[in-house]
């Protein structure tokens, strides 16, 4: 790896995000393909089929720069979105836990300083995640680093994604769950599967 194995790990996780999206798409794609070939072959005549797979073609022409532009793309947008969700919320874990200090010493707080403690953490942590992978593009000079590399390397970053995105669903649940945890405190708790 890199000098900067943050900026490296957040850009090969973006990046592997990215290629998820579009194989879902294409998956997609083949899916109501073959619905429109059936229904073709089924219901149209050669003169409307011929006028369908013609309006297809075009229309995957116009649209290819909208949902595979690296820049401006749909899908580089949703992979920017998911990244910035998934890293954030290990964030939020440490707020709640915060929140749940704060509440178990001093008691009920104002939702002021409420707010200001839960939205802090995460504003902090967002600062770097953005300046590695978002300021100055970025991500697309690690994009053609990443594009040339091997299979191994691919499969290995898949695996590495998708730990890191369900760490960060079960990292945000497990924060709200130590917030009433710690506010309530664990002797006061008396679940029916426990």
């Amino acid at each position: 790896m890199r000098d900067d194995r943050f900026e490296y790990f957040l850009n090969a996780v973006h990046y592997c995000i990215w290629r998820g999206d579009i194989r879902v798409r294409l998956f997609f794609d083949k899916i109501m393909g073959g619905f429109l070939l059936v229904f073709a072959t089924i219901f149209l005549s050669k003169k409307y089929k011929a006028r369908l797979y013609a309006h297809v073609v075009n229309h995957e022409k116009e649209t290819y720069d909208y949902f595979y532009n690296k820049k401006t793309g749909f899908h580089i947008n949703w992979a920017h979105y998911r990244l910035i969700v998934f890293y954030l919320c290990y964030s939020a874990c440490i707020s709640f836990l915060l929140e749940g200090i704060l509440f178990r010493v001093f008691g009920l707080i104002s939702p002021i300083i409420f707010g200001i403690i839960l939205i802090s953490p995460i504003w902090l942590f967002y600062i770097p995640a953005n300046k590695a992978v978002f300021s100055d593009d970025r991500y697309l000079k690690y994009f053609k680093e990443f594009e040339k590399m091997d299979k191994s390397w691919h499969r290995k970053w898949v695996m590495i994604t998708w730990a890191f995105c369900v760490g960060g669903i079960l990292a945000f649940f497990g924060g709200i769950i130590a917030l009433f945890a710690i506010a309530i405190g664990w002797s006061n708790v008396h679940l029916p599967f426990l």
